[in-house]
């Protein structure tokens, strides 16, 4: 599961395609609107939650805050509706804790961000976005070791992903293996050649070779 993902999937994870439910409806158009009128989204769905609209209703407030810039504000009601939908499927959990997790990335809370990615991964233990997450926040924090464990992991849900193996790579690189980083850019870069984060990342690999020591993150 890419933990960016679209109104409609979201909405046909919850709902199993369905749409003769008006309360379903409403959540698509919810979410639908997060991304054209983000302001607007938001007041829609504190009415509806005040209307008894649950998790889906604070689902739809928490995006429409993150599309605001309240980075921090919409993770934690994200977490919150992801605890609160024990009527949901496990996979719309995993969803809604992995949309926390970026988040909480964006807001800098990088102990949140991998705490609501394992969360997630209750609900979806072979999710590789989830487990993408969990090497994102270690990176976050420079913890290198844990950031190629759980980049590990996530390659052996989903081999070759060069988001995964880009950071892997990343933390390879500041551990001084330059040659195992080198190989892991390498197959990244085979996948996505214009990937800009990777050609950084390259030129930072090619910067460390040259005079022995590793740049700094841009």
């Amino acid at each position: 599961m890419a933990r960016t993902i679209t109104a409609f999937v979201l909405a046909c994870a919850v709902s199993g395609g369905a749409y003769a439910d008006p309360s379903e409806q409403r959540y698509r158009a919810c979410l639908d609107r997060v991304s054209t009128d983000a302001e607007a989204a938001y007041e829609d769905a504190m009415i509806w939650r005040a209307q008894g609209g649950g998790w889906p209703a604070e689902h739809c407030a928490g995006l429409a805050q993150i599309a605001q810039g309240w980075s921090q504000t919409g993770a934690i009601r994200l977490r919150a509706a992801a605890e609160g939908a024990t009527d949901a499927s496990d996979m719309s959990r995993a969803i809604l804790f992995g949309q926390a997790g970026d988040a909480f990335l964006r807001a800098r809370r990088f102990d949140e961000a991998a705490q609501v990615f394992a969360r997630g991964m209750d609900f979806a233990p072979s999710d590789a976005g989830l487990a993408r997450g969990l090497a994102d926040a270690a990176y976050a924090r420079g913890d290198l070791a844990r950031t190629v464990e759980a980049a590990d992991a996530a390659l052996a849900i989903n081999p070759g992903d060069p988001g995964a193996l880009g950071m892997r790579a990343a933390a390879r690189l500041e551990q001084g293996a330059f040659d195992e980083a080198e190989a892991d850019l390498a197959d990244a870069l085979a996948a996505e050649p214009e990937n800009v984060e990777l050609l950084v990342l390259r030129g930072r690999l090619n910067e460390a070779r040259r005079t022995g020591q590793v740049p700094e993150r841009p």
